[in-house]
C-alpha cells in the first residue's frame, strides 16, 4: 500500500516544529554578531510558528481519542458505517485479544481479507496483547510492517451496551498511522543539512622550507589535485584560505560515504610526501550534526583535536561526540623552536607574578612527571618565588626519588598533599600541571578551581578533555617526555645552568624512562636535552640506580610475562593474578619486556586495581596503542598508552580486550 492515510499534516508539523526551533536558535546567536531587530524578529516568528504546531499536534490527538469514543457509544450501523469509511488500518479487539472487527484498510495491510476471531498479539508482529491491557488508556508503539514504520495507537473503550450478565464490556480499538513519509522527509532533511570540514596541512612551513620553489610547487600542486578529487568524490565545495588550511562543504549524507573509504585522502597525501622524501600530512576537522554555525564551530574544534593528537588523522565533531579515523603514523619532530623560546619567556613572567607556584603532576607519579617538577622547581627558587610540588603519597614507581628528595633539607616542606596545597594556594598563586592535560587524572583537581592561573605542560596527545581555562599551554606530542620540554624550557630561561647535579639527574632519568633507553620516540631534540644536561655534569651511573629493582619484583615480572598469549597475530596479553603495592611499575615493566618475544608487535597488560583493572599497552611499529585505549576508556601515545576498567569480572575485561583489538584492526 501506497496510501499514508493523513499523515501528512502531522509530518508537516513536526517540520514546522523542527523548522521554527532552528530559528529560535538562529535568532539567539544572531544577537551577539547583529543589531538587535533582526534576532528578535527570528525569535518571536520561531515562537509563534513553534506555539502553532504544537496546538495543532495536540488538537489532532484529542480529536482521533474523541471520535473513538463517539464510534464506540454510536449505534451499532451508525458505528460500522463510520469506522468502514475511516482512512486508516483500523481494527476493534475483545479484551482477551481476538479481533471482533477491523476495516478494509487493515485486511490489505495484513495481507488477508477477513481476520476475525484471529488473536491480534499473532497477526501483528511485534505486538504483545499483555502491553496493550497493561495501559489503562492510551497505548503507543511503533512497528514495522512490510519495511514501513506504523505508529500503532490503541485505545481502551468502554461499551455502552453491557452484555447478556449485566457486566461491563471493554473493546480494544487499535489503528496505524504509516510514519514512512515523516521518516523520508526526516532523512531527507537530515541528509541534507551541510557539514563543514577544516583542512590543513601539518607543520607547512618547516616542511616547505627544506624544499627548493620549483619542488614546493609541485607538492603543493599535487596535495591540491588530491584534496579536490577528494572532495569531488563527495559532491563537496573547496575553498582555499591560505596556503595551508581550505575549508570544505558537504551534505551530511556523505560524511558516511567518507567514513567508509576511511578518509583514503590520508594517505594519498602521506605518500606524495613519501614521493618527495618530506614528512607531508594534513589533518581534517569535521563539523557534523548541528547548525552552519555550529558546524562551523565544530570543525574548528575538531581541528585543534586533531592537531593536537600529532596530526595526520581525522576528528568528527558531532555535538558533544568525537570520533578519530586514520592517524597512524608517529608524530612529526618540529625543530623550529621559536615556540620554546616564546612559552619560556611567558612561563618565566608568569612566576614573577604569583606570590606561590604549585607543580602537579598526574596521580601514580612516574619519573618523568616527577624529574619535570623538580627541574621546575628550580626555575620557581632562582626568580624569588616559594615552590611546592603536589604528590599523591601512592606513587611507588618514584620512591627512591622522593625518599632522596624528603631527606634533602633544602627541599623541606616543598612536597605535600593535595589537602595541604587547597590550604595554601590562593587567586595570585600559580599552578603548573605537568605531564598530564586531563583534569580526571590530577591527584588533586580541586585545585583547578582555587586559582585563575594554570599552566599546562604535556607531552601526551590529545584527549576528547582538556583542562580549562589555561594562562598558558604548551602541548607538544611530538616531543620524547615531559622532562625534555622542561630542559628546553630552563635553557631558555637561562636556568639551565643553576640546576643541580642531582635535579639534571632527575631530568634524565625522566627521559630516560619515556623513550626506553633512547629507543621510543626519540628524535634529534631528545639527544640534544640529553646531551644539555650531561654538560652539566650527571653521572649515569646514578641515574641507572634510580632504575633498580629487587628481586622479588623481577620474578613478579617474569611470572606476569609467562602469563602471554596471543589473541590476534602480533598481539600479546598477559595477566597479573595478584595484586601488590607496586604492581602499576611491575606490569609496565612486563608490557615493554613482552615486546622482545618473537613477532610481537604490541603488548597488553592486564593487573588488578582496587576498584577493578588496569590495562598497559606497548608497541612498536605501526600499532597505534593510544586509539586502542581509548576504546576502552583510556589514553596515551601511540606506543605507550593504558586503560582502567571498572570491573571485577576479568572474563568481561579479556572480552573488551579482544573486541577493541579486533575493532582496531578493521578499522586500519
Amino acid at each position: 500500500m501506497d496510501k499514508h492515510y493523513g499523515h501528512a499534516p502531522q509530518a508537516w508539523c513536526m517540520m514546522s516544529c523542527i523548522s521554527s526551533a532552528v530559528m529560535i536558535a538562529v535568532g539567539v546567536i544572531l544577537t551577539y554578531m547583529y543589531t538587535l531587530w533582526l534576532p528578535v524578529l527570528l525569535v518571536v516568528v520561531g515562537a509563534i510558528i513553534l506555539i502553532i504546531s504544537v496546538f495543532f499536534l495536540n488538537k489532532r490527538r484529542i480529536m482521533m481519542n474523541e471520535f473513538l469514543r463517539m464510534v464506540a457509544e454510536a449505534e451499532d450501523g451508525i458505528a460500522s458505517g463510520i469506522l468502514s469509511a475511516f482512512p486508516v488500518p483500523l481494527m476493534a479487539a475483545n479484551i482477551d485479544g481476538s479481533i471482533r472487527w477491523h476495516n478494509e484498510q487493515f485486511g490489505e495491510l495484513m495481507g488477508k481479507n477477513n481476520l476475525i476471531g484471529a488473536q491480534a498479539g499473532n497477526v501483528i508482529n511485534g505486538l504483545k496483547w499483555g502491553d496493550v491491557l497493561k495501559t489503562k488508556d492510551f497505548f503507543s508503539k511503533d512497528i514495522l510492517i512490510n519495511d514501513k514504520r506504523y505508529e500503532l495507537t490503541g485505545r481502551l473503550v468502554k461499551e455502552s451496551v453491557p452484555d447478556q450478565d449485566g457486566k461491563e464490556i471493554y473493546s480494544v480499538y487499535l489503528y496505524f498511522y504509516d510514519e514512512s513519509e515523516y521518516d523520508r522527509i526526516k532523512k531527507l532533511y537530515e541528509d541534507e543539512k551541510t557539514d563543514i570540514a577544516v583542512v590543513c596541512i601539518d607543520n607547512y612551513d618547516e616542511v616547505m622550507q627544506r624544499m627548493d620553489d620549483d619542488e614546493e610547487e609541485r607538492v603543493v600542486s599535487k596535495i591540491r589535485k588530491c584534496l579536490n578529487a577528494w572532495a569531488q568524490q563527495g559532491g563537496a565545495v573547496i575553498k582555499r584560505q591560505d596556503n595551508d588550511r581550505y575549508c570544505v562543504i558537504f551534505d551530511h549524507v556523505k560524511l558516511s560515504e567518507y567514513i567508509e573509504d576511511k578518509f583514503s585522502v590520508v594517505e594519498n597525501v602521506r605518500k606524495i610526501g613519501q614521493e618527495y622524501n618530506a614528512p607531508v600530512s594534513i589533518s581534517i576537522g569535521i563539523g557534523s550534526g548541528g547548525s552552519l554555525v555550529e558546524n562551523e564551530k565544530y570543525s574548528r574544534s575538531a581541528m585543534e583535536m586533531a592537531q593536537g593528537r600529532g596530526g595526520d588523522q581525522v576528528c568528527v565533531k558531532t555535538g558533544g561526540t568525537l570520533r578519530f579515523y586514520a592517524g597512524t603514523t608517529k608524530e612529526y619532530e618540529k625543530s623550529n623552536r621559536v615556540k620554546t623560546r616564546s612559552v619560556a619567556s611567558a612561563l618565566k613572567e608568569l612566576i614573577l607574578n604569583a606570590d606561590k607556584v604549585f607543580l602537579m603532576g598526574h596521580y601514580g607519579a612516574d619519573y618523568d612527571c616527577f624529574g619535570a617538577a623538580m627541574g621546575l622547581q628550580r626555575a620557581v627558587r632562582e626568580l624569588g618565588r616559594i615552590p611546592y610540588i603536589v604528590t599523591d603519597n601512592n606513587s611507588p614507581a618514584i620512591r627512591l626519588m622522593r625518599d632522596e628528595v624528603s631527606e634533602n633539607d633544602e627541599y623541606e616542606y616543598m612536597l605535600i598533599s593535595g589537602e595541604g596545597a587547597k590550604e595554601r594556594i590562593n587567586a595570585n598563586s600559580l599552578l603548573i600541571i605537568l605531564d598530564t592535560h586531563r583534569p580526571t587524572m590530577l591527584p588533586c583537581p580541586e585545585l583547578l578551581e582555587r586559582t585563575n592561573k594554570v599552566v599546562v605542560i604535556d607531552h601526551h596527545r590529545r584527549s576528547t578533555e582538556f583542562i580549562t581555562p589555561c594562562a598558558l599551554v604548551y602541548h607538544e606530542p611530538y616531543a620524547s617526555s615531559t622532562c625534555e620540554m622542561v630542559t628546553e624550557l630552563m635553557d631558555y630561561m637561562d636556568m639551565g645552568n643553576k640546576l643541580t647535579i642531582r635535579e639534571a639527574e632527575y631530568l634524565y632519568t625522566g627521559i630516560l624512562m619515556d623513550t626506553k633507553n633512547f629507543l621510543v620516540k626519540t628524535g634529534v631534540r631528545t639527544f640534544e636535552a640529553a646531551s644539555y644536561l650531561r654538560k652539566l655534569g650527571i653521572n649515569t651511573l646514578e641515574v641507572k640506580k634510580l632504575f633498580n629493582i629487587d628481586k622479588t619484583d623481577y620474578d613478579r615480572k617474569v611470572d606476569i610475562v609467562k602469563t602471554a598469549y596471543e589473541i590476534e597475530h602480533g598481539f600479546a596479553v598477559a595477566e597479573a593474578r595478584e595484586m601488590y603495592a607496586n604492581i602499576r611499575v611491575i606490569a609496565s615493566q612486563a608490557a615493554d619486556e613482552m615486546l622482545n618475544i618473537g613477532n610481537i608487535k604490541a603488548s597488553i597488560v592486564i593487573y588488578p586495581m582496587d576498584n577493578g583493572y588496569g590495562i598497559c599497552a606497548r608497541s612498536i611499529g605501526n600499532i597505534n596503542v593510544q586509539q586502542l585505549m581509548e576504546s576502552l576508556g583510556g589514553g596515551g601515545h601511540a606506543t605507550i598508552a593504558g586503560a582502567q576498567l571498572k570491573t571485577n569480572d576479568i572474563d568481561k575485561v579479556r572480552c573488551e580486550i579482544k573486541k577493541a583489538v579486533h575493532d582496531y584492526l578493521k578499522n586500519i
